[in-house]
């Protein structure tokens, strides 16, 4: 994930600008505000915005614990986010 350099992280990683946007650091709420979930610190983790919007944006999305065991599942395999570097 990036921060500040969209840019640099682009030429890091050979992918383009448009790609490299999913992958800026947010602030992801477990519990989303639409339900219920505080502006805490135990509430929000670091999520790329593609994993920030795609875990609510689902018809039911996995709790956070479900949505966890599913990155760390794909990470083992090497193929999370894979198909957008």
């Amino acid at each position: 994930m990036w921060q500040d350099s969209i840019e640099q992280y682009a030429v890091e990683y050979g992918i383009s600008l448009a790609r490299a946007k999913y992958f800026q650091c947010t602030g992801e709420h477990l519990v989303a505000h639409s339900e219920g979930g505080p502006a805490s610190q135990e509430n929000i983790v670091a999520a790329c915005l593609f994993c920030n919007r795609g875990r609510h944006q689902r018809k039911n999305p996995p709790s956070p614990k479900e949505y966890g065991h599913l990155v760390q599942k794909r990470l083992e395999k090497g193929a999370w986010n894979s198909h957008l570097l």
